[in-house]
């Protein structure tokens, strides 16, 4: 055999040998449960709301306390669906509503935290925003509210919920 024919065939060889190793670890990999799955999507959202909860620090007690309860309440939901998820007695399509509705809690959550942080931008010392489907409520640390202020809180929600209904309320420093 002359050089660039045991050239080629080593060349053919190695390249051989890693398409069977590839292949191999492809095959071999380890299937995950999908138990295991949604454990670490939990993780990663308890730590997405956690950074979302540091950001949006209250300067208002009544705020912070609504805040908390909110949270408590949704984590409670967020536990049962995910039961559902991952338990064998429920239907494919019950599963999936299950993990729609988790979606849709993680959507508000953010939303509001979006919403609370350019509401603050504005000028307004504190704000808690709340989504419960179609209807958003806005209430603002403030001695007084223009009705111009108001119509920005409301451009501003419209931006982020097109087709929500929304109602500004202002309350005064001592909140």
């Amino acid at each position: 055999m002359n050089a660039p024919t045991k050239k080629s065939s080593w060349l053919l060889a190695l390249l051989t040998l890693v398409a069977v190793i590839s292949v191999y670890y492809l095959m071999d990999s380890p299937k995950q449960s999908k138990e295991a799955i949604t454990l670490t999507e939990d993780a990663n959202q308890k730590a997405a709301i956690l950074n979302v909860t540091k950001e949006v620090s209250s300067s208002s007690p009544l705020f912070e306390e609504t805040r908390l309860q909110v949270s408590n309440e949704r984590n409670q939901l967020r536990q049962k669906l995910t039961q559902k998820i991952t338990s064998d007695e429920y239907f494919v399509d019950e599963q999936n509503t299950a993990s729609i509705e988790i979606d849709t809690l993680n959507k508000e959550e953010s939303t509001e935290a979006i919403l609370e942080m350019q509401i603050k931008s504005l000028g307004f010392p504190d704000a808690l925003v709340r989504i419960e489907g179609e209807d958003v409520s806005v209430t603002v640390v403030a001695n007084e509210l223009s009705k111009s202020r108001a119509n920005e809180i409301i451009y501003l929600v419209k931006k982020e919920c097109e087709d929500a209904n929304v109602q500004v309320k202002f309350g005064a420093n001592n909140y």
